[in-house]
């Protein structure tokens, strides 16, 4: 199987175990972008009708790169300026996947993105695209409506920091409701919905003015309700019942060794630096004995420091840490 088919195989993989996990579908996201760029180079590297000096630098990921290797595919391979476009809002979310950032988009971007990049590798730009736009179409779509789920998150999370800010012991939660549903009256209703997980009708109170002011007054009898059905589902996914006891008390080994913080840095940088300066999680927790997530915890708190980077193993298809100063 090519490298690009491998790819594209593990972005099926890959999606099929993420369910909404978003940093699951940022790693579907970017095996389906790999085996697109992969295919693009092998195609172009082929194709007879590109000078010679031109077929070798496109397998030089330095020297070509996604914007000329796109010019290159619409001059010859019939690249729709729509695809295009896909391909790089694909690439955007991609990067930041890259970086070290949480993926802002949905399953069904990720799917449409996949069949998207299906489409173009089983039907090489043949002269009706139309199902190929249908994808693009539909991927755009959703891009837009990640775009205004972006904009309610953004005010989600100003509400939790400003919770943390003045409540943080978390005991005020039905004064601080009180005072986010005064916020209504003014103007921007439903913050209090928002603020205790009811986020269908909360946006539909932030729309409408608190739904003409009639939901917001109604809201204020509703709230200690509101408030303790919010509070029972935090007990619940925390495993804690309602008199704040925990409901299943795990089994700890205390025998079992497990590197920590810097301890464990150092050691995967040991390792990764015996490696030629890559590795994956596997590669780490075999290595240094620890967890998968605290392995994984630790080499994403490095990616964000910027001494690494992540992508797919050329060959593998893996998911790769790679440190630069080392290799």
């Amino acid at each position: 199987m090519s490298n690009h088919l491998n790819k594209l195989h593990l972005g099926w993989e890959r999606l099929q175990k993420a369910g909404d996990d978003p940093e699951l579908l940022g790693y579907a996201l970017v095996s389906f972008h790999g085996a697109l760029e992969d295919y693009f180079r092998d195609w172009l590297a082929t194709n007879h009708s590109l000078p010679i000096e031109q077929r070798q630098r496109v397998q030089d990921r330095q020297q070509v790169q996604w914007r000329e290797l796109a010019d290159l595919m619409q001059q010859y391979g019939g690249l729709s300026d729509e695809a295009r476009r896909t391909i790089f809002t694909a690439n955007r979310q991609r990067q930041e996947v890259a970086h070290g950032n949480q993926f802002q988009g949905t399953r069904a971007d990720v799917e449409n993105y996949g069949k998207f990049v299906q489409e173009l590798i089983d039907n090489p730009y043949s002269p009706t695209p139309a199902s190929r736009n249908r994808y693009a179409a539909s991927y755009e779509t959703n891009q837009g409506i990640s775009e205004v789920s972006k904009v309610f998150t953004t005010i989600s999370n100003g509400i939790n920091r400003l919770d943390n800010e003045i409540n943080p012991t978390g005991n005020n939660r039905l004064t601080i409701s009180y005072l986010l549903c005064g916020v209504g009256f003014i103007g921007l209703g439903g913050l209090h919905r928002l603020y205790n997980g009811k986020i269908g009708t909360g946006l539909l109170w932030l729309c409408t003015g608190g739904l003409f002011t009639v939901g917001q007054i109604f809201d204020l009898f509703l709230l200690p309700n509101m408030v303790e059905e919010y509070e029972q589902k935090l007990r619940a996914k925390a495993g804690i019942s309602s008199f704040g006891v925990p409901q299943n008390q795990p089994v700890v080994a205390s025998q079992v060794y497990h590197p920590s913080g810097n301890q464990l840095m150092i050691k995967l940088i040991e390792v990764a630096e015996s490696r030629g300066g890559s590795l994956t999680v596997t590669q780490g927790v075999k290595a240094t004995g620890a967890s998968f997530a605290d392995v994984e915890l630790a080499l994403k708190e490095m990616l964000k420091s910027g001494y690494v980077k992540i992508d797919n193993d050329p060959i593998t298809g893996a998911v790769t840490y790679y440190f630069h100063e080392l290799g």
